[in-house]
């Protein structure tokens, strides 16, 4: 927390003490101006400002945890009297000016340090919960920003591999097709062959990092990925897709329809079944968007 923060934060108490001290001065027929009463309520509170990151630092250095050991209680207890004899002293020296009393400084500084002792105590070790806290959120921020962090390189990791899948295993079965159309001097398949490969490999070279991309990004891609298979198996597969217009627009995974695709060509068409169908649909559930692949 910054240093204008912390004065910031201590200026609150330091005016309501001030407001305080007015009301009970006019009630008891001494009436005090507001401002005489700021100069005598602030020192206690500002003390405690210039204090709050020294005694944040003895509660890290230090930390209240269990088992508690002899050694930390007695560090916060002599830090905890010291800082209400300082604050004590300091309002002694103020009052001293502002509202003058017969026993002079010294007998001040025991005023106000015996019958503060209380507050100053509590307010010793309301700072080191508020800094703990504080420092705790600060942790679990950092945490959370560290795991999405590792989260986004692990989704960029994973969909990195699957390019390296895809490419050398979908481009020599491509290629493969292409040649047999060539050998069977099927220009007129093979060109289209070539143009839709060319159209796959640039979607993948072209989504780069990208996490995301649209479901009718993704309904194109596996099309044409699968309109290549259908040049490869020719009537031994047909392709059946049932996207709703309205769904093309939402936002999905990168090739999140392209291994199971081919997990459905693997198990299906590759394994010697005729007429096998490859079924691409999604749907909307609610707030829920369902992809289905099905052969």
């Amino acid at each position: 927390m910054s240093s204008w923060a912390i004065l910031g934060l201590w200026t609150i108490p330091a005016l309501l003490s001030a407001l305080e001290t007015v009301v009970f001065a006019r009630m008891t027929g001494h009436p005090i101006s507001p401002v005489r009463a700021f100069i005598a309520e602030a020192p206690q509170w500002y003390g405690w400002a210039l204090l709050t990151p020294v005694v944040a630092g003895l509660g890290e250095r230090f930390p209240l945890r269990r088992p508690l050991r002899a050694r930390v209680i007695v560090v916060h207890a002599l830090a905890s009297l010291s800082a209400s004899l300082l604050v004590a002293c300091a309002d002694a020296v103020v009052n001293a000016a502002v509202r003058p009393s017969p026993g002079g400084v010294p007998t001040g500084i025991w005023n106000w340090f015996v019958s503060g002792l209380p507050v100053t105590t509590l307010v010793y070790f309301a700072i080191i919960g508020i800094a703990y806290a504080l420092r705790s959120a600060a942790r679990l921020r950092e945490r959370e920003q560290r795991a999405a962090h590792l989260e986004a390189e692990l989704r960029q990791a994973q969909l990195g591999a699957l390019r390296m899948q895809l490419q050398p295993h979908f481009l020599f079965n491509a290629l493969n097709a292409v040649m047999a159309l060539v050998r069977d001097q099927d220009t007129t398949r093979a060109v289209r062959a070539l143009s839709l490969l060319s159209d796959v490999l640039r979607t993948t070279v072209n989504a780069g990092d990208a996490l995301e991309s649209t479901l009718g990004d993704e309904v194109e891609f596996v099309t044409r990925y699968l309109e290549i298979e259908r040049i490869r198996f020719g009537e031994r597969l047909t392709v059946a897709v049932r996207v709703p217009g309205d769904l093309k627009d939402a936002l999905v995974p990168v090739f999140v329809l392209q291994p199971f695709v081919e997990n459905a060509l693997k198990h299906g068409i590759l394994r010697g079944r005729e007429g096998n169908e490859v079924v691409v649909s999604a749907a909307a559930h609610g707030g829920t968007l369902a992809l289905v692949v099905r052969d």
